[in-house]
């Protein structure tokens, strides 16, 4: 079954006009989540999202609602306007939507409704945690739909927002959910991440030959022009050219991009993190020929 996370702010309609495209569309709804700041800032949006339960309780099946307050201990704020309420609503957040997952629900998180701090954490949460099969929606509202303030209305548009999902890099959501601390989940996300980018920079960097590896070393450590790195190896310009046309054309095989785009800046960007350990792991020592294609100046 299918479970709706959504945020609510003083307008509950775009609760229920969401959560009807969403049923309209076919989907196996069985629950709604109302993450919700304290009640006394919403006016009646808690009251008037309750009186509609015995309308979706009728539906077969039913959808049942339940509300999340951003909450916790005595930390209950009524509006989200400090880092500390950022903090505690990322969360909240964080935990509902993990929740679901565990329970090997499809997520349809809709951020529509509340502060736009609500959207933003909201995303964070779903690049997170939320792999193909989930969906984040938002939903655009004319505004004399907001005026009339109807609970069950047509006019607004349900669009789905693309998200990067960091849980589709391998094995990183089953380690994320292992978490109930958002902080510590993305810390471990960058970890994942890190060790992945390292190495596919090694899978490039063994695609090159030691020659290669030698100007690469000498590029991304020092820079200049083709002329100046000539002079800083011992080889001529165009030797050197030749090797760093090879360097960038396996760099754009390894990364995708399109011929005629520029990869100098962005190929030195790539490796100067991680340069050490490339040339200390080949044993490469920048001004050492070792290799055939080293030896007299062409």
């Amino acid at each position: 079954m299918d479970s709706v996370v959504a945020t609510l702010g003083t307008e509950p309609q775009v609760v229920t006009i969401a959560l009807d495209a969403l049923l309209r569309r076919g989907y196996p709804i069985s629950e709604v989540a109302v993450i919700h700041t304290r009640p006394s800032a919403l006016g009646d949006a808690l009251r008037r999202l309750r009186d509609e339960e015995q309308h979706y309780a009728r539906r077969t099946p039913p959808v049942r609602f339940r509300y999340v307050p951003v909450r916790e201990g005595r930390h209950y704020p009524t509006d989200i306007v400090s880092e500390q309420d950022a903090a505690l609503l990322l969360r909240v957040l964080y935990r509902e939507v993990a929740s679901q997952k565990r329970a090997k629900r499809r997520v349809h998180l809709c951020i529509a409704g509340g502060r736009k701090v609500m959207a933003a954490y909201g995303m964070a949460v779903a690049q997170l945690l939320l792999d193909e099969k989930d969906c984040v929606w938002h939903l655009l509202s004319p505004p004399e739909l907001l005026r009339t303030r109807q609970m069950h209305a047509d006019g607004a548009v349900l669009v789905p927002v693309p998200v990067l999902r960091w849980s589709l890099l391998p094995s990183t959501l089953s380690e994320l959910l292992v978490w109930d601390d958002p902080y510590r989940a993305i810390q471990r996300q960058q970890q994942v991440s890190e060790g992945l980018r390292r190495r596919l920079l090694q899978d490039f960097w063994r695609e090159l030959t030691p020659a290669e590896q030698r100007v690469l070393v000498a590029l991304v450590r020092g820079g200049g022009s083709n002329e100046e790195l000539a002079q800083a190896l011992g080889r001529s310009p165009k030797t050197v050219a030749n090797q760093l046309q090879s360097i960038y054309e396996k760099y754009r095989a390894w990364t995708g991009l399109p011929e005629g785009r520029r990869v100098r800046e962005r190929l030195i960007a790539d490796l100067l993190p991680h340069l050490d350990a490339l040339s200390k792991d080949a044993q490469i020592a920048l001004g050492t020929a070792t290799h055939a294609d080293d030896q007299a100046p062409v």
